[in-house]
């Protein structure tokens, strides 16, 4: 398709979406069958609340709130992540210099990092079991006894 053709189509095309629908109905009765239903009296009154000046400030004072709290959000991702660089290349430049100042230690340290996640991996385990295994009757039963004691 050439240019020419190309700027033909745009030009019909945006000629037919800005020429204005004819309408059979008077603006007079149109209004009235909007103003009847029960969404466009809440459309209207909507309208009306958010022209009030007490609610406008609010919405920009909400707006200007969510902006900053998006920038904290931001600024506090970039310092979780910063922060998480600088405690990897510790622990990298660490146990390299463990490991060259004594390879029995950082042998040591990493036989106890192994038994503390085989450890945490048995805890989450039995974990999940335990909250498997309660049941719904088990849940009622000590609601109620909760509630027993704020009773008393």
């Amino acid at each position: 398709m050439n240019h020419t053709t190309l700027l033909l189509a745009v030009t019909f095309s945006c000629g037919s979406l800005l020429a204005k629908p004819m309408d059979s109905r008077s603006p007079s009765s149109e209004a009235e069958t909007s103003n009847e239903t029960p969404h466009a009296k809440l459309v209207e009154a909507r309208r009306k609340v958010n022209d009030l000046p007490e609610v406008q400030s609010a919405q920009a004072q909400a707006k200007a709130d969510r902006a900053i709290a998006v920038k904290t959000a931001a600024e506090h991702k970039q310092a979780r992540a910063k922060a998480a660089e600088s405690e990897s290349t510790y622990r990298k430049l660490f146990d390299e210099n463990l490991s060259k100042m004594d390879p029995e230690a950082a042998a040591i340290q990493l036989q106890e990092r192994q038994a503390f996640r085989e450890k945490m991996v048995k805890a989450r385990a039995q974990k999940k079991s335990v909250n498997q295994k309660s049941t719904g009757s088990e849940i009622v039963a000590k609601a109620e006894d909760d509630d027993d004691v704020v009773e008393e």
